[in-house]
């Protein structure tokens, strides 16, 4: 496991819009007013919010910021390797400036999406795998359940079913 240096969040959020700069400069790309605050905001939460809280997060700053204009920026964030996307079962697409390789826990009530630490899991070892000839680049796990407050609830249902 590689150590990565404790930073705190100004310096982390300072770090990914470097990041940014030097990606988009090197793809052709604008360095926009609307992808900055875009990425300032996903940088600055831990949370892994959706495309929709980011937009109704930054849409009062960024005057006539669009809803598609938020998706499309975080799926270029994607593709330049400044964010990741999160699959979940809630199937909305979750987005996390946290590139490094980590783990996720997501909660099938409240849909709260959590890092999992990363030396609490080991390394997933695919090379007995049959991946009928996949190429692997990263692999991520996501553990799915109910998280501490939705499972103290009353009423909350308990019959989740996997196949």
């Amino acid at each position: 496991m590689i150590d990565v240096p404790v930073i705190n969040n100004d310096e982390f959020v300072s770090l990914k819009l470097k990041l940014m700069e030097e990606r988009c400069r090197k793809n052709g790309l604008s360095l926009t007013v609307q992808r900055r605050a875009i990425l300032e905001n996903l940088s600055s939460r831990k949370d892994h919010p959706t495309a929709d809280q980011i937009y109704a997060a930054i849409q009062d700053r960024i005057a006539g910021v669009s809803r598609t204009t938020v998706y499309r920026v975080l799926e270029t964030f994607v593709q330049l390797g400044l964010a990741q996307k999160i699959s979940n079962p809630e199937a909305k697409a979750r987005f996390d400036a946290e590139t490094s390789r980590h783990h996720h826990a997501s909660c099938l009530e409240c849909e709260k999406v959590v890092d999992i630490d990363g030396s609490a899991l080991p390394d997933i070892d695919l090379s007995k795998a049959d991946l009928k000839g996949f190429e692997v680049f990263d692999c991520s796990v996501v553990a799915v359940g109910l998280c501490k407050d939705c499972s103290s609830k009353d009423g909350v249902a308990r019959s989740y079913k996997y196949n």
